[in-house]
């Protein structure tokens, strides 16, 4: 399992000036937000309607997919309404989708599930029907845009998030989509579920200042450097972040309640390599020190029980362009029980070939420009190992195999891809009008090895 779904998105990073992974699907809309001198840790949850209480008789509207385009609470009296908080960018969110539209035909007027987001119709429901497309099948599941009143009434902080409310009209059960089950589902229809309540925490922290220094580091005003190690911190998403790459300013590292060998991986990854899961050896007795294959909140106990770490790194204008050998630096005085290092080794990839010597890819000159989605991609008078690299960050991250361009193509090409790019089937029958082809083979590529030390000195 990556890392989209343990923690959440991975953003490529847009230019060299900076580039922020977000680790967590995080949202706050219309809800409950920390104020700066609140460093008191909160379930964000509470803050709004609880288990047990009478959901108010609010109106709906922009509602999609459903007989009329408003709706009330009390319309859904009788039923047990299941309340889906997602967006277009929560990978677990769209899981989802067929999931639900399976359990709604399968208990019909007994349920009723609603799915729920603050993003406006022209970004929701375009995606929905390129999703419809793709799977070859339409999801009658109701579909709400543009909210702001459920999300007032129901504050969270992660998606995706579900809110249950039984046929009285009271909340039943505020929970994660490993709860949305036909067990569960049955359960609660007949009265007596007991489901594990979701607790979204969030404290007051603003990344733009020093970490634990006054409650959260400071102002910084007077700051030259300093390097901070805690164990996981509750109530701070994780996150991993790097800013500056201009000897004018002032470098800063941030690394927030994530595992050591996503630390790692940032530190040798620095201003322009990125280490995907797949490009790490881990040579250790111990890997479950390291990283963990748990998901959702078995995956955020396992960091708390000593497997996550925050991490913070700053250092003036002067070594901004040195941090990052700092921070290696810093791990192996840290964590001396292992040997890491980057080096080029032949490995199994997923690599970009050409199937022919004509070229149908050449660029045609213009201002140069990449855009993707889930569905493919629109390349202009760009590189081949920018489009390897950019599957390789996000949308072929679960590839078991590093993503390579192994074309020797020098010059920029032009490339518009309609496909499902996590299909490689789909992807490469796409790329084969260019006479282009993804295949698994060996390839020298970087690696990132970590070892325990004592192999290694073995």
């Amino acid at each position: 399992m990556n890392d989209i779904h343990r923690m959440g998105m991975v953003l490529p990073f847009p230019n060299k000036q900076t580039y922020i992974f977000i680790c967590l699907f995080t949202l706050i809309i219309g809800g409950y937000n920390a104020k700066a001198q609140d460093n008191k840790v909160v379930d964000v949850t509470t803050k709004g309607i609880q288990i047990g209480q009478q959901v108010p008789d609010i109106t709906i509207t922009s509602i999609h997919n459903y007989k009329t385009n408003s709706a009330k609470i009390s319309d859904f009296k009788g039923k047990l309404l299941i309340i889906d908080f997602w967006a277009t960018w929560c990978s677990p969110c769209i899981a989802m989708i067929p999931k639900m539209d399976s359990l709604q035909k399968q208990f019909g007027d007994k349920i009723q599930f609603l799915s729920v987001t603050y993003q406006i119709e022209k970004e929701a429901m375009p995606f929905l029907a390129k999703l419809e497309e793709q799977h070859k099948r339409h999801y009658n599941v109701p579909v709400v845009v543009a909210d702001k009143d459920l999300h007032k009434q129901f504050p969270h902080t992660t998606l995706p998030h579900y809110v249950w409310v039984g046929a009285d009209g009271k909340v039943k059960a505020i929970t994660e989509s490993q709860e949305v089950t036909i067990a569960n589902i049955s359960k609660m229809l007949s009265g007596n579920a007991e489901i594990a309540k979701k607790s979204d925490f969030k404290i007051a922290y603003d990344r733009s200042k020093p970490f634990l220094i006054n409650g959260n580091g400071g102002d910084g005003s007077n700051l030259l450097y300093h390097s901070v190690l805690t164990k996981f911190t509750e109530g701070i998403s994780p996150n991993y972040s790097r800013t500056s790459l201009n000897n004018n300013s002032q470098g800063k590292i941030i690394a927030s309640n994530i595992p050591l060998v996503l630390i790692f991986r940032m530190a040798y990854g620095g201003y322009d390599k990125y280490y995907s899961p797949s490009r790490c050896i881990l040579n250790v007795s111990d890997k479950n020190s390291l990283s963990s294959e748990k998901n959702g909140m078995e995956y955020m106990d396992w960091l708390r029980k000593g497997n996550g770490y925050c991490y913070e790194l700053i250092v003036p204008p002067n070594l901004s362009a040195r941090m990052f050998e700092i921070m290696k630096n810093d791990l192996s005085n840290f964590f001396p029980e292992y040997i890491s290092k980057a080096e080029k080794r032949k490995v199994k990839c997923l690599v970009l070939k050409r199937t022919s010597n004509s070229d149908k890819i050449k660029s045609r000159g213009g201002q140069p420009s990449i855009e993707f989605s889930p569905f493919g991609f629109d390349v202009k008078n760009s590189r081949l190992s920018t489009i390897a690299m950019r599957l390789e960050v996000l949308y072929m991250q679960n590839s078991p195999y590093p993503i390579v361009d192994g074309t020797n193509y020098d010059s920029t090409v032009d490339l518009k891809i309609d496909a499902k790019i996590s299909d490689l089937t789909a992807l490469n029958k796409s790329l084969s009008k260019y006479d282009l082809k993804f295949e698994v083979d060996d390839y020298i590529t970087d690696v990132l090895i970590i070892e325990d030390k004592q192999k290694s000195t073995n």
